[in-house]
């Protein structure tokens, strides 16, 4: 699997995470040329002064996890104090609740704020969609919203809702996520339960981040 290192995201973010958890992920980063780790905001700043300022690797946390539907203000709280603390990658879980409701204009305005935010300090921002809650269309949908608001990357879910499939993970539906976003934007995936083979399919169809909460060591 080395030639997939540097498309994988070590992701800690289950309820249950502990200090230790975090640090053989680290170790994983570290040793094995990963291209990131995520953790919980609580968790930044000490995994900041642990790769220190000059590590390669992408420290990325997220925001309004895992249902995305505090208020923007909150939001914006969030992403302050986890610039502040270092994080190089910024989050963002769609509020899915506002979606489905006739607000939903409000989400446009709402990451524009947030990508606004997060550039002015040169970082990349992510907006992570709950595709298991979403038809294809509605999928579609938000994926332009994101990239029009000016996203880095897009994110096809949580890691927190399973597949109504009842799959760990849905290659085809992974597949597919890559064609309905645009060239223009990054994208990651949720590849717990991807077999090597499979990694390797969606990083040859463009896929940039493979996000991965299982021990490789």
């Amino acid at each position: 699997m080395n030639h997939l290192f540097p498309y994988i995201e070590r992701t800690l973010l289950h309820p249950g995470v502990t200090l230790n958890e975090q640090y053989e992920a680290l170790d994983e980063v570290t040793q094995l040329g990963m291209a990131g780790l995520t953790v919980a905001p609580f968790w930044v700043k000490k995994f900041r002064r642990e790769l220190g300022d000059t590590h390669p690797a992408v420290l990325a946390t997220v925001i309004g996890y895992p249902f995305g539907y505090q208020r923007t203000e909150a939001k914006q709280t969030e992403i302050e104090w986890a610039l502040k603390d270092g994080a190089s990658e910024i989050e963002v879980v769609l509020n899915t609740s506002a979606l489905f409701s006739p607000i939903s204009v409000w989400l446009k305005i709402e990451l524009a704020k947030l990508v606004a935010l997060v550039h002015a300090q040169e970082k990349f921002f992510t907006v992570i969609l709950e595709t298991a809650l979403l038809d294809p269309e509605q999928a579609k949908k938000m994926i332009k919203l994101a990239a029009d608001t000016g996203a880095d990357f897009i994110k096809n879910a949580t890691g927190f809702v399973p597949d109504l499939s009842g799959q760990l993970y849905n290659h085809s539906q992974s597949l597919l996520f890559r064609e309905f976003v645009p060239r223009s934007v990054g994208v990651k995936l949720v590849v717990d339960g991807a077999t090597e083979q499979q990694m390797e399919e969606l990083v040859a169809a463009g896929v940039e981040r493979l996000s991965l909460g299982l021990d490789l060591l």
